[in-house]
């Protein structure tokens, strides 16, 4: 999942009140670390901490389900065949969907507000409590970074399959194994618009799916998803 999809799931469809912002970043967290291309070497505790645990919950059962393998079957099947470099076409069928499911989600109002607000509290934590989750020497940047992408980031660009493929572009820029080449990336926006539809129309039924396994954020079945 992304980082729209982790807020997803945490945050109930029914009345219930929502967990509070620091569980939020949390379930975000290790997505930012993986935008600003930095390892967390400390574990966060308390509810940061809690939120990066549900995170990595929804992860395995969100990346185990037969449906985020057949999507991601299907993308990289149809960007091989046209030509991308197998290495781009896993990567970008993997973090395409996701991106592709956090438009289709964000398209919410009610949601959209709990992401709006988790990224204003990141940018509000950048140097203070997330500061201190990395080595002592990169705290500065990761700070730097952290609120750079809180204070840029849009959620709703991912509705946009020319963005996605722009920013899969981007992603992969310096990684070998996976690099999308600048001639493939209108190959990869044409492939996710040709899902964005049936995935828009999947979304609930996914995070309904991720969330029954996991369980409410705090509830026991949370720690039974986890230790899987």
């Amino acid at each position: 999942m992304n980082l729209v999809g982790h807020v997803a799931v945490a945050v109930s469809d029914d009345d219930a009140p929502a967990p509070d912002a620091e569980f939020l970043v949390g379930c975000m967290l290790p997505d930012l670390a993986a935008i600003a291309r930095v390892r967390m070497t400390s574990k966060p505790g308390g509810e940061l901490g809690h939120g990066v645990e549900f995170h990595h919950a929804c992860d395995v059962v969100f990346h185990e389900s037969v449906w985020f393998r057949a999507r991601t079957v299907e993308v990289r099947d149809a960007l091989l065949a046209a030509g991308v470099d197998r290495g781009a076409a896993r990567a970008c069928a993997h973090a395409g969907v996701e991106m592709v499911l956090d438009g289709a989600l964000v398209a919410d109002t009610r949601l959209r507000e709990h992401v709006r607000t988790t990224l204003v509290a990141v940018d509000a934590a950048a140097g203070t409590a997330l500061a201190g989750l990395v080595a002592g020497t990169d705290r500065a940047e990761w700070a730097q970074r952290l609120r750079m992408i809180a204070r840029s980031l849009d959620p709703q660009r991912y509705a946009h399959p020319r963005f996605v493929a722009e920013r899969l572009h981007r992603m992969t820029s310096g990684r070998p194994r996976i690099a999308l080449r600048a001639e493939h990336v209108d190959v990869v926006a044409d492939t996710l618009a040709g899902v964005r539809v049936p995935i828009g129309e999947d979304a609930a039924g996914v995070v309904g799916h991720v969330r029954a396994a996991v369980g409410r954020p705090g509830g026991r079945q949370l720690s039974r998803a986890w230790s899987r």
